[in-house]
């Protein structure tokens, strides 16, 4: 193995444990025979890139684990946020805008944890054009959360595999949990509350040190 695989390898491993032991705790109960999250896990995990969301201007917003870190040296790694991945379209109504607003608000009650976690808002359709009243919406009230945009069809094959059959994850506003690695490893429905939310993710980010 040469000298650049070999830190890559290391750099894996150094990645993955922790991550590895917060997903695995969520297998696990206090008997270790039940789970213990209120979202639902997926597994295997989905890569990020299979959510093929690109910014305004067409560029890819997440490139594979293995070709953000080709070519970096392990010193100078820095590893991404968790991502909270929240599934709309370019026209956000009332439920739509309930929703984000309370995954805002879950997002601040992170505290000091707040800054290891990016949200972002996929704009799933055939255009990437937010109608007058949505764009109004992110202006004065969502500043913070990037927005992205992901071909229709495109996503919804590539998650059908996880998603319950005749679910439209972006019709019910589907919010992924994504690790810092690229691994999309859990998701909430509207049938989870902001409290359960909120303990998953204080879970996954207190039992891991990345991101």
């Amino acid at each position: 193995m040469d000298r650049a695989n070999l830190k890559l390898t290391l750099l894996l491993a150094t990645i993955a444990l922790p991550i590895g032991l917060a997903s695995f705790s969520f297998y696990q109960g206090e008997g270790g025979s039940a789970t213990t999250n209120n979202g639902v896990l997926i597994s295997p995990v989905v890569d990020i890139t299979e959510f093929a969301m690109e910014d305004q201007n067409g560029i890819e917003a997440f490139q594979s684990f293995e070709t953000m870190v080709e070519g970096v040296e392990v010193d100078d790694y820095v590893p991404r946020p968790w991502s909270l991945i929240f599934l709309g379209t370019g026209s956000c109504d009332e439920v739509c805008g309930d929703r984000l607003f309370y995954l805002r608000q879950l997002h601040r009650l992170l505290s000091g944890d707040a800054d290891r976690v990016a949200r972002y808002y996929v704009n799933v359709g055939t255009s990437k054009v937010f109608d007058a009243n949505t764009q109004s919406m992110f202006n004065e009230a969502f500043t913070d959360m990037t927005k992205v945009y992901s071909q229709g069809d495109v996503l919804l094959n590539n998650l059908a595999a996880i998603i319950p059959e005749g679910v439209n994850p972006v019709a019910e506003h589907y919010i992924f949990v994504a690790d810092p690695l690229g691994n999309v490893m859990m998701y909430f429905t509207p049938e989870n509350t902001p409290d359960e939310i909120l303990r998953d993710l204080e879970k996954l980010l207190d039992q891991s040190s990345l991101g």
